[in-house]
């Protein structure tokens, strides 16, 4: 990993790394845990925040980068920079960025090349007209011919508004064994984008900074919101539901009660099918004469005995719903 001059991320200030994650893309982070992260950093106790499970994909992404970046220039017939220790900044946003390296462009136009693993996934030719960003990317995944938004392209248009260059390639290697280029040229759109969202993320912090009032945005999932309001206090009165959220409650209640009708249905339509099945492990199910379905009832894996550790209480990742009786 590159050791980059001073602090490369003040994590109040938006990185170009945490653009997926401010958008809602992240499959690691979401927009309250990155908000979250950047109070801390400015020296406030925060708790809930999502614990980081890519350490070692990380770690391996830092091992390999070298060789990535240099296989992938030589592929595109480029002389690349790989010797960067300063990061990049925006001047008209709070917007910073590390760069795993500059390829030099030579004036060529290119089309994707599937036989040579060149794929230029943003319009129908890309030119290298001056300096292009170079990143490099280390995934699991099987190849794909457009990278996924999470793994370049955000990150790169937000490094392009740092830099000022006019295109970027995404050097993916793919399950350790193909190597993947995807070149991209400015896109305004997502550029655009990228400065609603940094901008918005700027003004909650700076009213965090100004009256440590936190503007949360609104939860993703359950579990977010369980991350986010990570406490209860009993002590305060029922809240009042009003406006879409009330009718989202309405939808809820009915919702569950229709799981619960159709849960209760799976129950018996399943306990009827066994009774035919016995002992048998599979059974065949037809539509007329025609096979169209196969069950199974195996049996489940043993499991050894254990103890559970002790830990503290922590907000629920679901509502619990207690219908009021009307009033005649």
């Amino acid at each position: 990993m590159k050791a980059y001059i001073g602090k490369l991320t003040d994590d109040w200030v938006m990185s170009c790394s945490r653009l997926p994650a401010i958008s809602g893309l992240s499959s690691w982070s979401t927009p309250n845990d990155e908000l979250k992260k950047s109070i801390r950093a400015l020296g406030y106790t925060v708790t809930g925040e999502a614990e980081s499970t890519v350490g070692e994909a990380a770690e391996m992404g830092n091992l390999y980068e070298g060789p990535i970046l240099y296989a992938g220039a030589q592929r595109l017939g480029l002389s690349i920079d790989m010797e960067i220790t300063e990061r990049v900044e925006a001047s008209d946003l709070s917007l910073q960025g590390s760069l795993d390296g500059i390829l030099q462009g030579d004036g060529r136009t290119i089309t994707t090349d599937p036989d040579r693993g060149i794929y230029v996934y943003s319009a129908e030719s890309v030119t290298l007209d001056g300096p292009g960003i170079a990143e490099a990317k280390l995934t699991s995944d099987f190849p794909a011919d457009a990278p996924r938004m999470t793994r370049g392209p955000l990150q790169c248009q937000g490094l392009q508004i740092c830099t000022g260059f006019k295109w970027h390639a995404i050097f993916t290697l793919f399950r350790g064994v193909e190597l993947r280029i995807f070149v991209g040229a400015t896109d305004e759109a997502m550029q655009a984008k990228i400065y609603d969202d940094v901008r918005d993320f700027q003004r909650r912090i700076d009213l965090f900074k100004r009256d440590q009032v936190t503007d949360w945005y609104p939860a993703l999932t359950p579990n977010d919101a369980a991350n986010t309001y990570d406490r209860s206090e009993d002590d305060l009165p029922p809240i009042k539901l009003s406006g879409a959220s009330n009718d989202a409650a309405l939808d809820l209640i009915r919702a569950k009660a229709q799981r619960a009708m159709i849960d209760k249905r799976i129950e018996e339509l399943q306990a009827q099918v066994m009774d035919q099945m016995g002992l048998h492990t599979k059974a065949i199910v037809y539509t007329g004469d025609e096979p169209t379905a196969e069950l199974t009832w195996g049996m489940t894996g043993a499991t050894k005995e254990y103890t559970v550790k002790a830990r503290p209480p922590a907000r629920a990742k679901s509502l619990r719903i207690k219908e009021l009786r009307r009033s005649d």
